[in-house]
Formats: C-alpha cells, structure tokens, sequence
C-alpha cells in the first residue's frame, strides 16, 4: 500500500504542474486518485506501446503514472478502495470524486466582508523555515482523514511566497513536512475562509503532456485487451471535482528542509487570508485523495 501511496501523491504533484502551467493564478482543486484508479482500469486493456507510455514517459524514462512500481496494481487500488470506505467510517469516498466529512470541525459562525470561520483548538502544527510557509493538519473526525493547508507568510518582494512553495515541492519534502514528528500539537487561532470550488477538466493536453500520447490518437492506440477492435481510443478524459468547506466540516466530491517545532510557544495564529495549498489526506494509508490551490472566492 505505501508504493500505490507514494505513486499517487507523484501523479498528484506531476498532475499539478501541468494544470499550474495553464492556470497559474487560479484556484485548482482534483482528485489524483480518482484519475489513477480510472486510467489503472484503462491499463487492464492497453497493449503495446499504449501500456508503455502508461506506465512511462517514453522519451525521459520518468514514470508517467509511477504504475510500474506498484505491483499487482489493481488488487492494491481495490485494497485501498476498501480501506477508505470501511464499515462505519463518518464519510465516503467514491470514484465519481465525492467525499463526505461530519462535523469535522464545528467552527464558529463569523461574518466579515469575506466569509471566515475562526476555531482555537489543539492542531498538529509546524513550520517551514526556509520557505517561510506554516503547515496545518485540521484532522476530521474519527481522524482517519485530514485536510492539511500550506500556507506561506507574506513577503514583501516580487514573487509570492506561494511561487515558491509550488517550486520547491517534492513527493519527499511534501512527506517530510507533513510527519507526525514535524508536525507539534499546539493552541491554533485558525482563521479560514468558507470556501467552495468546483472544477471540471478535460485532461487530455495535460496527460498527453506527462507522455500518454498514443492512446488518444485513434491511429496508434492499443486497447486490443479490452476489445477486438483496431480502432479503440481515448477521445478524452474528463475530471470533475468539487469541495464545500463550512461550519459543518467539509464535503468533497471528485538536505531536508529545516522545520522549526514550537516547544516553547504555547499559541500560534493561522490566518488563511492569502492563497495557499492544501489536500486531504488518507491517514492509515498515507494516500491523497483531493489536492488544490485555494487563491480566491
């Protein structure tokens, strides 16, 4: 289960590039898992080098979808499937990208001229020093999944510090950041903007961007495993997703960094009134199931 993890949160971070280089300023929000299941369902029947290409990037050996080192695939992505959706869990999670969270938070209601909910409570809390950006962990309840924000200070120069943090992210330094051991339970003042985001792509020019060429081209694509027919394609692949978060918790639907732990300061402020990324997160199996960009309203 940590390979088919550690391969989704790749995707997830390859996947945000290629929307980042056509919507750079926006809001973006999906759901990598949802897309891998969906294509790991596509390679059962690709052929050639239609399932090369799916399992990697063909001219630079870099994974497209890191498929290749899961092994036996589609049992794993059944496994995890299960595991998210256990008997008795507060939520659910389903490949048509909707996810549903109970009085997560019970924030207070505020008013301003932007909508804010305001909490003081004990979070998982830590700070990137170098990047100059706080990471918060709102677990939900039962604390099977969280929804951790990264948000960078304000700098006074001409790059944003989100610029930055959207530079330096890795698989590792995101893994890194977000351990149980860089992450101190601490008295949080959150204030966090009610926030709704819905989003559709067509992911055709993205994945075609990350190396799955063939499988849209109606002339060199190869699904002979899944039908007799030549001439079988993908015409294109369509995302949509969706998140409301409020008083009511939230409902969602499709050399290291140095981090400072805060030993000696009792409180700490987390004022969300800038842009900042943020994903849910699996905790028993470490796997992210929605990632976004919140920038404005």
């Amino acid at each position: 289960m940590e390979k088919l993890s550690n391969a989704n949160t790749h995707f997830a971070l390859d996947l945000f590039r290629k929307l980042n280089e056509t919507n750079p300023t926006g809001n973006i929000f999906f759901s990598p898992v949802s897309i891998s299941a969906a294509l790991a369902m596509v390679l059962l029947g690709a052929k050639g080098n239609t399932e090369t290409q799916l399992l990697k990037v063909s001219e630079n050996f870099f994974l497209t979808l890191h498929f290749d080192v899961v092994e036996e695939l589609h049992s794993r992505f059944q496994t995890l499937t299960s595991d998210i959706n256990r008997s008795g869990a507060s939520y659910l999670l389903k490949l048509a990208n909707r996810l549903y969270g109970e009085k997560t938070y019970g924030f207070l209601n505020e008013r301003k001229t932007v909508q804010v909910m305001y909490q003081k409570e004990n979070y998982p809390f830590g700070y990137i020093s170098e990047l100059k950006c706080r990471v918060l962990e709102l677990p939900y309840e039962g604390k099977e999944l969280s929804m951790i924000i990264l948000l960078p200070d304000d700098i006074d120069d001409n790059s944003t510090g989100l610029q930055q943090l959207e530079k330096q992210i890795t698989v590792e330094k995101l893994q890194e950041w977000t351990q149980p051991q860089n992450m101190h339970p601490i008295d949080v003042h959150v204030h966090l903007p009610k926030f709704k985001l819905e989003d559709s792509y067509d992911l055709k020019s993205d994945l075609s961007g990350l190396g799955l060429q063939d499988i849209f081209d109606s002339g060199k694509a190869d699904l002979s495993g899944m039908s007799g027919a030549r001439d079988l394609f993908l015409s294109k692949v369509v995302h949509k997703s969706f998140i409301e978060v409020n008083e009511e918790g939230a409902e969602a639907a499709a050399a290291t960094a140095g981090i400072a732990m805060f030993c000696m300061l009792m409180e700490e402020n987390f004022t969300a009134d800038h842009p900042f990324l943020f994903f849910i997160r699996h905790n028993p199996t470490q796997s992210i199931l929605f990632f976004g960009r919140y920038v404005s309203p």
